[in-house]
């Protein structure tokens, strides 16, 4: 749900406030794309969106233990929640539905990472249910 999750949390920003921190805790998750990325040396965008889209065809894991696990929520939430129990608390709500949203694609997660329980979902990361729910939102969002 790639597209859905910096819509989520615009949406959830314009009906709550606190726009800047929803945005921010649903797509910090995926902050370790970027890690796997570099790492893989992917630098052109069509390398990077195959790579993403067929983990499996390049060996490679997106969905890395360190942000998409409910510890790693915890310990980020907690950090920011200290500083601000407002926007820790828009941080914790859309890094939680992101990693719910995750659980639907095909990657495989350990949702409770330091256990080795892998979970995978039913639908195909960038596939095209993902498309039209990312409509969906974009409309919903200009409502």
């Amino acid at each position: 749900m790639t597209f859905a999750h910096p819509l989520i949390g615009l949406i959830l920003g314009k009906e709550l406030g606190y726009t800047t921190a929803f945005v921010v805790g649903s797509v910090f998750p995926d902050i370790d794309h970027i890690f796997v990325l570099l790492k893989n040396k992917h630098f052109k965008p069509k390398e990077m969106f195959e790579a993403m889209k067929y983990e499996k065809k390049y060996g490679e894991i997106y969905k890395t233990p360190y942000t998409h696990s409910i510890l790693s929520w915890i310990i980020f939430s907690s950090f920011i929640l200290l500083i601000d129990e407002n926007i820790g608390l828009a941080f914790c709500i859309g890094y939680a539905i992101h990693l719910l949203l995750d659980a639907i694609d095909t990657d495989d997660k350990q949702y409770f990472y330091t256990l080795k329980k892998t979970f995978k979902g039913f639908l195909p990361v960038f596939s095209w249910v993902e498309i039209i729910v990312g409509v969906v939102l974009v409309a919903l969002y200009l409502i």
